[in-house]
């Protein structure tokens, strides 16, 4: 009986000692924390952005200087704007939109020590500037689920092709950025993405059949937004109605 008690009492300490260790935050690794202050000194607080801004879903969201909280003292999982795995500490939400920033964007972004680990990406209206290159290590974030680059000037840049090896996105939002161009047949490919959002003044267009063939292949998509985008191709009307939101105003196409 004895034994038996003993057994109980030494399984509830293990117990213990387990659900107190789960429960104890993970701290975000001094690596992610160096890269995300990397990041920051590409931007400045500007006082007199204003103070709303278009932030998800298109809503007016109050704007405040996020990345004030972001210094080397304090956990990086604690920082307005950065979400962390509850299990590992590794940083896998980094949303810094809404922040009164502005910055120039380089094409070597600080993200090598979170590639693979971050799953959603949201710089709207951080008022970068600059060049989108394809060789941006951006692209080094392989398992993207979100990419949220609306309302930044990215110069008349081209879409880079390599914005279709995300294969895990479900959304892609591009709109008012400043690309121009061809919208690459690489798009096409997002076999899981849900929503689409690109929108430019910049002459922006899909080549030949890869409008016809986007609706063909992304049979996940329930949102798709081609404002001022010139197809240049046919729209068929007898393509599958998966779509629960088509927003194709200033649009060139043509109906069959």
């Amino acid at each position: 009986m004895v034994y038996v008690n003993l057994v109980f009492f030494m399984i509830y300490i293990f117990l213990y000692q387990l659900a107190f260790s789960s429960s104890l935050p993970h701290l975000c690794p001094k690596d992610q924390t160096h890269s995300l202050l990397q990041f920051k000194h590409m931007f400045t607080i500007d006082p007199n952005v204003s103070d709303y801004c278009i932030g998800i879903r298109d809503q007016w969201t109050p704007s405040y200087p996020k990345t004030l909280s972001w210094n080397k003292s304090t956990d990086c999982c604690s920082w307005v704007g950065v979400h962390c795995d509850e299990m590992t500490g590794q940083v896998i939400e980094l949303n810094p939109t809404c922040s009164k920033l502005r910055g120039k964007f380089h094409s070597k972004v600080h993200c090598d020590e979170m590639t693979g680990q971050v799953i959603e990406l949201n710089l709207t209206c951080s008022k970068l500037q600059g060049k989108f290159h394809s060789n941006s290590s951006l692209f080094q974030l392989s398992n993207l689920k979100r990419l949220d680059l609306a309302y930044n000037d990215f110069s008349g840049s081209l879409i880079s092709p390599k914005f279709g090896e995300f294969s895990s996105l479900t959304h892609l939002n591009l709109l008012l950025t400043s690309f121009t161009g061809l919208i690459p047949a690489e798009i096409t490919h997002l076999s899981k993405l849900r929503v689409l959002r690109i929108r430019s003044d910049y002459g922006v267009r899909f080549g030949p059949n890869n409008f016809e063939l986007l609706l063909k292949n992304l049979t996940q998509l329930r949102e798709l937004d081609l404002n001022f985008v010139n197809i240049s191709s046919t729209f068929p009307l007898n393509f599958s109605s998966y779509l629960t939101t088509l927003w194709l105003p200033y649009t060139q196409f043509v109906i069959m």
